[in-house]
């Protein structure tokens, strides 16, 4: 799902819209009079002109407000994801720094840059994740795998815990840099268990 169709609407620009349409459609109908009566075909042109206007008045601040706000959002989710050294600090910067005078057509680029920026990171984030297997022999149960998983994911840094009650083991995808294998360990012995690095 893309993120600009998850962005509601407030209710003055709602209002704001509907009122628009409203004028419009009194516009459509004075040009549908003057039809019928065959009134001056340039007063007819003035307006479709209008007509167009008002349209195009109405999209612009839609797009705008799902745009800007939908950019804003993704902005702050490349900078979590790029606290420093993910090598696309100047880009965001740069982005951040321009998003209060970006006109509509710019706010659609951007968009896109701000898109391409944020796959980029997690995608990079994915490749740097890394796994551990370890063997508990004392969980001799569902209840304990499940409290294992529970244990695990309550830890920052995990992304994945797949426990197997009957192999007694647990496999973990961690991200080295908030977490590491003894820390793990740690936390696991703490609560009672015995971990040991399985055997491949």
């Amino acid at each position: 799902m893309y993120l600009i169709e998850i962005i509601m609407l407030p209710k003055d620009l709602t209002k704001d819209l509907k009122d628009r349409l409203k004028s419009i459609k009194g516009q459509v109908e004075g040009i549908i009079k003057m039809l019928d009566k065959s009134d001056n075909p340039a007063q007819i042109l003035n307006q479709f002109k209008a007509v167009n206007k008002g349209f195009e008045k109405a999209q612009h601040l839609l797009l705008d407000e799902v745009f800007r706000k939908a950019l804003a959002i993704k902005i702050a989710e490349a900078l979590e994801t790029c606290p420093g050294n993910c090598g696309q600090e100047e880009k965001i910067a740069t982005i951040r720094k321009q998003f209060p005078n970006l006109n509509l057509y710019e706010l659609t680029d951007k968009m896109k840059e701000i898109e391409s920026i944020y796959e980029f990171l997690q995608t990079n984030t994915e490749k740097n994740m890394q796994t551990i297997t370890l063997t508990i022999d004392n969980m001799v149960c569902q209840g304990c795998a499940e409290k294992i998983t529970d244990i695990l994911e309550e830890l920052e840094g995990i992304e994945k815990v797949k426990t197997k009650a009957i192999q007694k083991s647990v496999r973990v995808e961690f991200n080295p840099e908030k977490i590491n294998e003894s820390e793990i360990e740690t936390a696991l012995t703490k609560s009672g268990y015995e971990p040991k690095k399985a055997v491949i």
